[in-house]
């Protein structure tokens, strides 16, 4: 039997997003405030829509059926990104994030469809955000930063789900596309593992 795959589903971000988002990251990376934090490459920024966990290579196909069907039944979306945050809290971060609004739960229902097509039970409300860092170590104080960092306006163009496979052969994760699948019944894209 193969060793099993980390997964999870995905929306990348589309190139005039990141480059807001690169400006500010690189002028918040200097902050001594914020010196406990490993920001993520910009390349990886992406928004969770279900955390698979580990999946069986052999059944990557038939998840990829699933989430094919849901992303046929969802329109493409463009929403509004902005703001700031920590998980669990911003005086006591693990994750510094950036936000996406959701105000007609478009994104929300999306989430809630890709989870039930691979069978995930909801854990915890869906809260539409990019991981910008980790804390590396204990939680991080972000309440200066939240204070006085201008989180840049942008747009999240929601057009494809991707399902992606994360290794970690250490430290930092890589990540990499299984399959890109178009919302609204664009097709479907699957890059295969080499």
């Amino acid at each position: 039997m193969s060793e099993a795959w980390r997964c999870f589903v995905a929306v990348r971000l589309n190139a005039a997003l990141t480059r807001r988002l690169v400006t500010a990251v690189e002028g918040w990376g200097h902050r001594p405030d914020l010196a406990g934090l490993r920001w993520s490459a910009p390349p990886d920024w992406h928004l969770t829509l279900a955390f698979l966990g580990d999946v069986a290579p052999d059944r990557v196909s038939r998840v990829v059926e699933r989430l094919s069907e849901q992303a046929r039944g969802h329109a493409r979306m463009r929403l509004e990104a902005g703001g700031l945050g920590g998980f669990p809290s911003s005086s006591r971060a693990r994750v510094a994030w950036y936000g996406v609004a959701d105000p007609g739960s478009e994104l929300r229902r999306l989430a809630d469809d890709v989870g039930r097509a691979v069978d995930l039970e909801p854990d915890r409300p869906f809260t539409p955000h990019i991981t910008l860092a980790r804390a590396h170590g204990r939680a991080v104080d972000l309440r200066a930063w939240l204070e006085d960092a201008v989180a840049p306006a942008g747009i999240l163009a929601v057009d494809r789900i991707e399902l992606v496979r994360s290794r970690s052969n250490g430290s930092p994760n890589r990540y990499e596309t299984l399959a890109a699948l178009r919302l609204n019944g664009g097709g479907r894209s699957v890059r295969r593992r080499a």
